[in-house]
């Protein structure tokens, strides 16, 4: 299976404090109808830090009995330890995931590039699923090094990185990495970089925004693939000014609002996190409204 195109990073709903199985199942199917490739569940955006192991594998099972065989599913499997990686990516293989995303390990090793090789070079040896890299300095304080990266490419059990840096040049360098190895391919994880990414050869976007703006992000895909460059190019400049409006209220409890706004299923952030206040969800609404409207005027 290629893996490609526009991938929501999903949201895990909590209802009543509780990871919902049918509510993600809900929202999978919403996603669908608006034509995306496949889907990433417990990335950054799916709260994975505060899950349980019954809430991952429940979830886990929930999602894939709703995804079609010709869409892809994702799973976050990573973990502060490499053993604990390993343990996460065995379930994900048996519940059916197509492969796994697996962050930079960061609380004793940020910074360790000996210890980031081994950990992932031994779980791409061990893993019964092809893995992802995923490095997101927003939430760790570390990038995976170029190098690194180019090396780890060459091995045929990791087939890809997820890159939240937000760092064109870093995109540039990977799209490079991408060309020079069959099965490497290269998803941008910030909604800002995604035409960038996507015209200059990058495999697909996995981004948070695709869980609210879907049709937006399709159609920028589509956009591009057609080489209409004028489109896209207005859909990304949309794209980046939600970013903008949504950036200061904290990207989840934001996103989780306007799911359920849409009469989709967001549920509510889990502790620490909080939902927003009324002040601010209408701020957000207004901002996806407005988002929408550059979408609907070029359809």
């Amino acid at each position: 299976m290629r893996f490609q195109g526009i991938v929501p990073a999903c949201v895990t709903p909590f209802i009543d404090d509780k990871a919902s199985p049918e509510a993600m199942q809900a929202n999978i199917r919403h996603w669908l109808e608006k034509g995306v490739h496949g889907f990433l569940i417990f990335g950054s955006t799916g709260e994975y830090v505060y899950l349980e192991d019954e809430e991952r594998r429940q979830i886990l099972q929930a999602a894939r009995a709703a995804i079609p065989s010709d869409r892809f599913l994702l799973v976050g499997c990573g973990a502060e330890s490499t053993r604990q990686t390993l343990r996460q990516l065995a379930w994900a293989a048996e519940d059916g995931a197509d492969a796994a995303l697996v962050v930079t390990p960061v609380y004793y090793t940020r910074g360790d590039t000996e210890a980031q090789r081994r950990h992932y070079l031994t779980l791409a040896e061990q893993s019964p699923l092809p893995i992802l890299l995923y490095t997101v300095p927003a939430f760790t304080a570390y990038d995976l090094p170029i190098p690194l990266i180019q090396e780890l490419a060459g091995h045929p059990n990791i087939v890809g990185i997820k890159d939240s840096s937000g760092d064109l040049k870093r995109v540039v360098m990977e799209i490079h990495t991408q060309e020079h190895e069959e099965d490497f391919t290269l998803f941008a994880g910030s909604p800002n970089l995604a035409y960038p990414a996507l015209i200059m050869g990058a495999a697909g976007s996995i981004t948070a925004f695709a869980n609210i703006i879907p049709e937006m992000m399709v159609s920028l895909w589509h956009a591009v693939q057609e080489r209409d460059l004028m489109r896209a190019a207005a859909l990304q400049r949309a794209i980046t000014e939600l970013h903008s409006k949504l950036a200061p209220l904290g990207f989840i409890p934001a996103i989780k609002t306007i799911l359920n706004y849409r009469g989709w299923q967001g549920g509510q952030p889990r502790l620490p996190l909080a939902p927003l206040d009324e002040e601010a969800g209408q701020r957000a609404i207004a901002a996806w409204r407005e988002a929408m409207g550059i979408c609907e005027w070029w359809e």
